[in-house]
């Protein structure tokens, strides 16, 4: 008598569970069986990334590019604002002018300005293009998309008699960094909390400025006014009776460096009974728009701001005011009109 082979058993026990199809079953019912979803076709939107992985490239690829200070406020509002909004599970292809569209009633639901919610369509469009530049998506979903208009304020800058008031007002490092913004026009944060005793020459009675990364000149020199000259030295003598080294930036609050002057320069504006927006940045407005009115040079104030366009000096800072209107309508020549 032969006996059976108990392993012939277990492979025919093998098959008759895991393979129905051994019994006339379909690949079909074996993917029930397994519990596993039908087969779909893919379309591109389903086979591309998540908008929030490109996120994470496109934050990566930009350290180091940015500056950490507009980083931090970049990674501030994708995290806290943008993907919020959109969606964390959303894949990119999905991004496109529909999603964005619903992206624009979203944001002004919540009382933000047009302008804001520009600002976040640009990062957004940004990052879209950088991703099909690296050949993380084939193109552009959003491509074609209708930007909302901006409803931007007409901030002025603020007149001598402001800044007067708000420098009564205003503790020792505010005064310093006001001044500073004031008679040499640097931009807050990357270029006037980094100005130090080691970059002032008194023999030439300039500023070296290390620029802001601008796609600008990487460093400028700032004559600096005569009347704010003496000032300079006398709070350079403070720093020294302080035993504070050349290297310490001149805008400190005692003794350590400064990072943001918003919270003193509000207070400070308030104390003096400012109700209007204004901002330290509009001090470097004031800046150029002073020199502009007064007859300066559009290149060199142009070259003191660091631009590289003087476009950009007259489209931003610009300010006309009444008397430059009048001086300007001076300049028409004269008629002879018949008195009839």
């Amino acid at each position: 008598m032969v006996r059976p082979d108990p392993r012939q058993g277990q492979r025919t026990a093998k098959r008759q569970i895991f393979r129905p199809w051994d019994r006339g079953g379909t690949a079909r019912e074996y993917n029930k069986f397994l519990g596993l979803k039908s087969w779909t076709r893919r379309t591109p939107e389903q086979q591309s990334p998540y908008f929030a992985e490109l996120v994470n490239a496109y934050t990566a690829a930009k350290t180091g590019q940015i500056q950490p200070v507009s980083m931090r406020a970049l990674l501030y509002k994708l995290s806290g604002i943008i993907l919020p909004t959109l969606g964390e599970e959303i894949q990119a292809m999905k991004v496109n002018a529909a999603c964005l569209d619903r992206y624009v009633i979203k944001r002004l639901k919540t009382g933000v300005k047009r302008t804001t919610v520009h600002r976040e369509l640009s990062d957004i469009r940004a990052i879209l293009n950088w991703s099909v530049k690296r050949g993380y998506l084939s193109r552009n979903p959003a491509a074609g998309f209708e930007m909302p208009e901006r409803d931007d304020e007409v901030i002025f800058p603020p007149s001598i008699e402001e800044l007067n008031a708000i420098m009564a007002n205003a503790q020792p490092h505010l005064v310093r960094a006001l001044s500073l913004s004031y008679y040499t026009g640097l931009r807050p944060g990357g270029e006037l909390y980094r100005v130090t005793w080691n970059d002032l020459d008194c023999n030439s009675a300039s500023l070296l400025i290390i620029s802001a990364k601008k796609r600008g000149k990487p460093s400028r020199r700032i004559p600096v006014h005569p009347g704010f000259l003496g000032i300079l030295k006398h709070w350079y003598h403070d720093d020294i009776d302080s035993e504070l080294p050349d290297s310490m930036a001149i805008v400190n609050f005692n003794g350590q460096p400064v990072k943001s002057i918003k919270n003193s320069f509000n207070s400070a504006k308030a104390a003096a009974g400012i109700t209007r927006r204004l901002r330290p940045y509009d001090l470097r407005h004031a800046f150029a728009s002073s020199i502009l009115a007064a007859g300066g040079d559009l290149k060199s104030t142009s070259e003191l701001l660091g631009h590289t366009r003087t476009g950009t000096t007259l489209r931003i800072y610009q300010h006309t005011n009444p008397i430059m209107h009048r001086a300007a309508v001076g300049h028409l020549p004269l008629l002879t009109i018949p008195k009839k």
